[in-house]
């Protein structure tokens, strides 16, 4: 779990962090990445909240080696030379009501 400042800050580390896996010697690591954007209840070191919660459910529907990001964060990120996403898919997630947009990094 992470946190930053800007949506665009975490797009660019989880990009950094699986090319880091995609290039280690070491076992393979199947890391998936879930990106939501929002405010989240932090107590020392550890993140609370539905934003949070968001995020892992999309991580879960992520498949391994990829990024996917909720609607709100690719609204914030926009559609730029550095991020480009496939078509939103309309999911439902655990514990959330109604239909949630979420968009692959590609």
């Amino acid at each position: 779990m992470s946190s930053f400042p800007e949506p665009a800050q975490a797009l660019c580390a989880a990009r950094a962090i699986l090319q880091a896996t995609d290039q280690s010697d070491g076992p393979a690591i199947a890391l998936r990445v879930g990106i939501h954007t929002g405010n989240v209840v932090q107590t020392n070191d550890d993140f609370f909240g539905s934003v949070v919660n968001k995020a892992a459910r999309i991580a879960a529907l992520a498949a391994p080696g990829k990024i996917q990001v909720s609607d709100a964060t690719r609204k914030m990120v926009g559609e730029t030379q550095d991020y480009r996403f496939a078509k939103a898919t309309s999911v439902q997630l655990q514990g959330f009501d109604g239909e949630h947009l979420i968009h692959r990094l590609v």
